[in-house]
């Protein structure tokens, strides 16, 4: 998990959106395990739908309110502290089928229309984001980028009619069904924002405010689930284990360790995997390496062909100071999932950090793909940028600059680099096609400001 422990915003990537003329942050957090996790839970429910799981990107906003919400077509954001709160993989199946729902039921249609008639720099702030996850070959992290205005937009844009919820709901429950698992999940998820029904000063969660609920919805949702033929079914052991240790990576790394530490203290079982897994990142944190390393090896041993365990290693081993050291574990984790990007993305900073010019082609050769197949993000772009300077490449190194910036949503700095790869990339090839669309947008946004 990317510096997760360091503070909030590096809970994954500090992303800002220019928006009035400030930067507005949308701390999104970039988590092989994590987001491997949430498609499991969310394939059968897609599948139900009749979509493609790899159509919908799934984002988790470090942000302990509870909320999750569908952003621009297919993009659900999930905030972390809704992610903590459902204590079971079904509940929070439940609130993918009903923002599922609203993808099927065509209910951002109209928030589309709002966004187009946007003016100004938030209008330019969304776009230089989008550009940005767009040029570095990532959508993920370009939609990642305009959710830094997702506060200022929620009331008009992302608020659903009580009719849209209704609907979600019902189609829901079908989903629900279709998968094997009850309905009635759903309804534990809506009670915990019974009575939040209107907008109103307090402590109001955001899932209230953008799916306004009423006694009319539970009910006609407690009928259906009552009749539901899928009444008592369960998610498989499968999921319910990947569930739990999601919420014990997101707890560790999110609480103090010092909390982590004092309730595996009094913990029944603290030598369960799980419990491991909550020590092996508190003790990272405090920092205690030596600690921290004795239980990831603990957890290596229980499931010595789990690449997250290893990848876990090279993390604690990397930020630890022991670079050199945190090579062979990386390695060990992109040959268990050689397709996990961010994985990849891990083992190119270690290698970057041998500053050696022996292993200096591997690494950028290791970026290059972790970039390719959607790892991008500021601090891979920055490695990034680093390889191509040391392989002599100024243009692509000046364009991986320009996309960070465009990225962290700091207009003036992406037009500075965008220039300089135009100025060293061949006209008219890919990359100089990325570097003018940034220039052109980070111009737009400088102008409007």
């Amino acid at each position: 998990m990317k510096r997760l422990f360091r503070k909030a915003a590096a809970l994954g990537v500090a992303i800002a959106v220019a928006v009035t003329g400030t930067a507005s942050a949308a701390n999104l957090i970039r988590d092989a395990e994590i987001e491997a996790t949430l498609g499991k839970l969310s394939a059968p429910i897609f599948r139900a739908a009749g979509l493609d799981p790899n159509s919908i990107e799934l984002l988790i906003l470090q942000d302990s309110s509870l909320n999750a919400f569908v952003f621009g077509g297919r993009n659900m954001v999930f905030h972390t502290g809704l992610l903590e709160r459902l204590d079971r993989p079904e509940k929070l199946m439940g609130v993918m089928a009903h923002e599922t729902g609203h993808i099927i039921g065509g209910h951002l249609t109209r928030r589309a229309l709002n966004m187009q008639a946007m003016q100004g720099p938030l209008a330019v702030g969304l776009l230089l984001a989008a550009l940005a996850g767009a040029a570095a070959g990532d959508a993920q992290v370009g939609v990642a980028g305009a959710l830094g205005a997702e506060s200022a937009l929620r009331r008009s844009l992302l608020a659903y009619s009580r009719g849209e919820e209704s609907s979600a709901d019902q189609a829901g429950a079908t989903y629900m069904e279709k998968a094997g698992i009850d309905p009635a999940y759903v309804l534990d998820v809506l009670k915990i924002f019974r009575g939040q029904e209107v907008f109103q000063a307090g402590n109001v969660d955001p899932y209230a405010i953008s799916h306004p609920l009423s006694s009319e919805r539970l009910a006609l949702l407690e009928d259906r689930a009552a009749r539901s033929r899928a009444k008592g079914e369960s998610a498989s052991a499968d999921l319910v284990y990947w569930h739990a240790r999601m919420r014990a990576k997101l707890s560790a790394f999110t609480d103090s360790p010092e909390r982590t530490l004092a309730a595996l203290d009094s913990a029944a079982d603290p030598e369960s995997e799980i419990n491991l897994l909550r020590r092996a990142v508190a003790l990272h944190r405090l920092p205690n390496p030596s600690g921290s390393l004795k239980a990831v090896e603990q957890l290596i041993a229980l499931r010595p062909n789990d690449p997250y365990y290893w990848e876990l290693k090279g993390q604690i081993l990397f930020e630890s100071g022991r670079g050199a050291d945190a090579v062979e574990p990386y390695r060990r984790a992109v040959s268990l999932a050689p397709n996990e990007a961010l994985i990849r993305g891990g083992l190119g900073r270690a290698l970057l950090a041998l500053n050696d010019p022996a292993r200096d082609a591997e690494a950028l050769a290791t970026l290059e793909g972790a970039a390719l197949a959607g790892a991008s993000e500021p601090s891979m772009l920055r490695d990034l940028a680093l390889a191509y300077a040391r392989a002599g490449d100024d243009g692509k190194a000046a364009l991986a600059t320009a996309e960070r910036y465009a990225l962290t949503g700091q207009p003036r700095d992406a037009l500075r680099h965008a220039h300089r790869a135009l100025d060293q990339l061949p006209v008219g090839s890919p990359g100089w096609l990325r570097a003018d669309d940034i220039r052109a947008v980070a111009e737009r946004a400088l102008s409007d400001k």
